[in-house]
């Protein structure tokens, strides 16, 4: 039944990012478009998603044990994944701009937008609540040693307010209305859920309009592109599920992790490139693969290590 359900959200997927393409080939979609569209999804609709799935639960189910147990699991994916990048990257033979963002496309996974709708799928709200956990070590790893790491020596350096994206203090919130046991109206619950059900569609168009005028072609012909595919979707899901083994006991933690380790590249990367000077079409060129080759991997990832 997993599978099963697995299979017919990433079909989902598939289907409105080919319209999301489509339509910026076709010069439908525009730039201002996007760029509209990367707010709401942002500051709307995934606040709404993140905010629901924590409204949905019921609030016994998740001890303050639990809770501390899967913050540091989710503090150790995160950091396995730069660390097993930094290694790969440094002992490559790639110079220049294209070193840091080629370690940032194998560090940064697209938890809020691939990895967040697949585990709610399977492992519904209490699953979303988790993947949404994520948010504080994403963003905090991202926007410190990420943007250095980018930035390179001369511009080192990060400022505070980076890290306090709109879906992480919605993340916050969301954790202290579920520690503090805060009852909330069913008509904001009702709102809220309604609001979310719109956020998966809305994201994977935005993916797909995003990579719209990206080359396929010319990706894979990029043989660093096979470096970062090895990473992406063998080696971080293998070791985090092997760490997993060794250190939680819980099934369906060790398994969220492994699907968290095996998401595709996230979108920021091309925006923080284009924000501190580089270019951004290497980047959406490994986060269109990523994305494209995660429909086939993610159900293979998911049959292999986590039946």
């Amino acid at each position: 039944m997993q599978m099963s359900a697995l299979l017919t959200k990433l079909a989902l997927f598939v289907t409105v990012i080919l319209i999301g393409m489509v339509g910026a080939k076709k010069n439908i979609l525009k730039p201002e478009f996007n760029r509209g569209l990367t707010w709401l999804v942002i500051n709307v609709f995934l606040v709404a998603s993140i905010l629901s799935s924590v409204l949905a639960m019921d609030a016994s189910s998740l001890s303050a044990k639990e809770f501390g147990t899967i913050m540091l699991l989710l503090w150790v994916t995160y950091v396995l994944t730069y660390l097993i990048s930094g290694v790969i990257v440094r002992l490559l033979p790639i110079k220049g701009e294209k070193a840091p963002q080629l370690e940032l496309l194998m560090s940064a996974v697209n938890t809020l937008f691939i990895t967040l709708p697949v585990v709610e799928t399977i492992y519904g709200a209490k699953g979303a609540f988790i993947v949404a956990l994520g948010c504080i070590p994403f963003n905090v790893i991202l926007f410190t040693y990420g943007i250095a790491r980018l930035r390179g020596s001369a511009e080192g350096g990060f400022k505070w307010k980076d890290i306090l994206s709109t879906p992480l203090l919605a993340t916050v919130a969301a954790t202290l209305l579920f520690l503090l046991r805060v009852s909330v109206p069913g008509g904001v619950r009702s709102i809220l859920s309604a609001i979310s059900a719109a956020t998966v569609p809305l994201s994977m168009l935005l993916v797909g309009s995003s990579l719209g005028g990206v080359k396929l072609g010319k990706a894979i012909r990029d043989r660093s592109m096979l470096f970062l595919l090895t990473e992406r979707f063998l080696l971080a899901p293998l070791i985090t599920f092997f760490v997993m083994k060794l250190i939680c006991p819980d099934e369906m933690l060790r398994n969220i992790m492994v699907i968290t380790a095996a998401t595709p590249s996230a979108i920021i990367v091309t925006a923080l490139s284009l924000q501190n000077g580089k270019d951004g079409e290497f980047p959406s060129e490994g986060i269109l693969l990523t994305t494209v080759l995660s429909m086939i991997t993610l159900p293979i990832t998911f049959y292999l290590l986590l039946r």
